[in-house]
């Protein structure tokens, strides 16, 4: 929340309208969820705001993020389509939903990781992206330097 407050005054500064009418609101719903809502609240503070679906270290995402991402599989696969026109379809794809979610992604990771081992890196990890922050690291002191000698 400290760091939310410190950006709020950058959204006007920088014309995000949407952003700095409703990040005080937030703020303030944030503010007050100790007393108006404890349950939530004791669960935030113990860390429990996001959700892990993958081995993957420092990949874990909120818990709203991993909603759409069902949804966008769902959609995906056209389950979605006309729902609110249906209220009685609505409710069987709000408690079906998640589940289809879950045995998409089920049978994907059977069928499409033959033999290979969990990668549990974080993609920053990985030999290609490594290997491209090198480069841009050495390009940066090229340029540095380069001013640093025409400065001189």
């Amino acid at each position: 929340m400290d760091a939310l407050t410190e950006l709020a005054t950058w959204f006007n500064a920088m014309n995000h309208t949407n952003y700095a009418r409703w990040i005080p609101v937030h703020l303030q719903d944030m503010a007050s969820l100790a007393t108006t809502q404890p349950d939530i609240a004791r669960e935030f503070q113990a860390g429990n705001f996001t959700i892990q679906k993958t081995c993957r270290k420092f990949s874990a995402i909120p818990i709203d993020q991993a909603h759409e991402q069902n949804n966008a599989a769902i959609k995906g696969d056209g389950g979605a389509v006309g729902l609110t026109d249906n209220p009685s379809a609505l409710r069987r794809w709000m408690l079906a939903g998640p589940e289809v979610a879950r045995l998409i992604e089920e049978f994907q990771d059977e069928h499409f990781s033959w033999d290979k081992p969990p990668d549990v890196r974080n993609h920053d990890q990985s030999a290609s992206v490594q290997r491209a922050f090198v480069k841009d690291v050495k390009s940066m002191v090229t340029v540095m330097e380069g001013e640093s000698i025409s400065r001189g």
